[in-house]
């Protein structure tokens, strides 16, 4: 039987059902919080506790990341840390492939790991797509002052810093908001995605006037040198008269002082109980599961609406949920998926010119490419929009075992050093790869393929790649 068919066979038979009643002993915690468990973590969930990795991991700052950002000082990632106006003149397609590729260096090798899961989180619910045009020279200072910046602090803090973004001002065409062509594209996705959720209480005589409220709000141009890139507010296309939003009045300003009118609907959205319960619950589907407790989210609500949205403290109370329970399992993501295998079989960089740009396109071609998602609701987290494309998810795992990205290198041989038959090589790969916690149904699998004889070593790498197809590896 072939690897493919074997593996086909293997997730055609594992439902979200089956493969609850088939869990290993792992350790939710670290599958929750990391981009993958591997030695190193899973060291340190033991001599810490829970309750010890949950208050490190919440404390990045603390944590000694040089090597990391010894990586990310080289050249192929010089654009990072440029100040808005640098990025003019620059080319956008390598600024765009330097934020993807540091995305992907960052999730691989971090310390940081749980600051990395929540980067990611946070990317998504605030999604721009960084290919649209206009936009390629401005999501990389999005991505560090925005997002990175904020990812454990309070989510009205990160709002603001949103809605002062060219970034996503651009993406949502808050640009050519003006009182005489009003725009009510952020207005609409303020609410919808950013805040209330799509069931919030607010009608589109709401985003109307949302709309009016944020006109005049943009940015600098190409042209304004060290200005360039920079958010502005430009009063003279500004609607100075009052508004209505959510019942609250906004009152008639001069142009002078419109501003305030964007910064109160923040207020009343950031402070809105719709939001905090929105918040809490799609932080309980990323982190918990796919379908939180009504009293779970009642519980994160509280926090967020009890100290004013702070997102650590928030994370504090899922994550003690997660290591006080049993979560339901997820299913990776294909991103998720890659990481987690080059991280469990602690693969090294070879050439930090062709690596991680050698993920790209199998990402690509998974539907999953590191700021990729063109419509502004961020990728899904759900296992209907993931369960499909197969053939996909199983090459990461072949062309791993193949050394076919370019720019790293996996020692097999190192990885089954001293095992010889099928069930001695088996339990290798169970062992260094699962932290023993192969289901016994794919290890079974696993072994039978090995064998019956001996495996070669094609063949044992054809068996590790069937292991990160199983459903113990999908599933996390």
């Amino acid at each position: 039987m072939s690897i493919l068919t074997t593996a086909r066979a293997a997730l055609a038979a594992a439902s979200t059902a089956q493969v609850e009643t088939r869990r290993p002993r792992q350790v939710p915690l670290v599958q929750r919080m990391t981009w993958g468990a591997n030695d190193d973590e899973l060291a340190l969930y033991r001599a810490v506790g829970a309750a010890g990795y949950i208050d490190y991991h919440l404390h990045p700052e603390l944590i000694n990341d040089n090597a990391m950002e010894n990586i990310l000082a080289l050249s192929v990632y010089n654009t990072l840390a440029f100040t808005p106006d640098q990025f003019v003149g620059q080319n956008a397609s390598n600024v765009v492939n330097q934020l993807a590729r540091a995305m992907l260096v960052r999730a691989i090798y971090s310390k940081r790991q749980f600051l990395e899961r929540m980067v990611e989180f946070w990317s998504d619910h605030f999604n721009i797509w960084s290919s649209q045009d206009g936009v390629q020279l401005l999501k990389t200072v999005d991505d560090r002052d925005v997002i990175r910046a904020n990812a454990l602090g309070n989510f009205g803090t990160m709002l603001r810093a949103s809605a002062h973004s060219p970034a996503m001002m651009e993406y949502l065409n808050n640009n050519t908001n003006t009182a005489a062509s009003p725009n009510e594209n952020y207005a609409r996705e303020l609410m919808e995605l950013h805040t209330l959720s799509v069931n919030g209480p607010y009608t589109q005589n709401d985003v109307h006037e949302v709309a009016r409220c944020f006109t005049g709000w943009t940015y600098y141009g190409s042209t304004s040198g060290t200005s360039s890139y920079h958010w502005r507010y430009n009063p003279a296309v500004h609607d100075t008269g009052q508004k209505v939003v959510l019942g609250n009045v906004i009152p008639a300003r001069s142009a002078t002082a419109g501003q305030q009118d964007g910064d109160d609907v923040l207020t009343i959205l950031i402070n809105h109980p719709s939001t905090a319960r929105f918040i809490a619950q799609k932080l309980l589907v990323r982190f918990w599961g796919y379908s939180p407790s009504p009293s779970a989210i009642d519980t994160v609500t509280a926090v967020y609406t009890g100290t004013g949205g702070d997102i650590r403290a928030m994370m504090q109370t899922v994550l003690g949920m997660v290591a006080a329970g049993t979560p339901p399992l997820k299913l990776k993501r294909p991103i998720h998926l890659l990481v987690s295998a080059i991280r469990s079989m602690q693969t090294k960089i070879t050439s930090h010119t062709s690596f991680p740009g050698s993920l790209q396109t199998p990402l690509i071609q998974a539907g999953h490419a590191p700021f990729g998602w063109q419509s502004p609701d961020g990728y899904p987290d759900s296992v209907a929009y993931w369960q499909g494309g197969e053939l996909a998810r199983w090459n990461f795992g072949v062309d791993l075992l193949n050394n076919a990205y370019s720019g790293l290198f996996l020692d097999v041989a190192a990885l089954t050093a001293g095992a010889v038959t099928p069930s001695a090589v088996a339990a290798q790969i169970n062992k260094v790869v699962f932290a023993d916690t192969l289901y016994s149904a794919d290890l079974a699998a696993i072994t039978a393929y090995l064998g019956p004889t001996n495996p070669s070593s094609s063949k044992i790498r054809e068996g590790i790649g069937l292991a990160l197809a199983s459903p113990s590896f999908q599933w996390y």
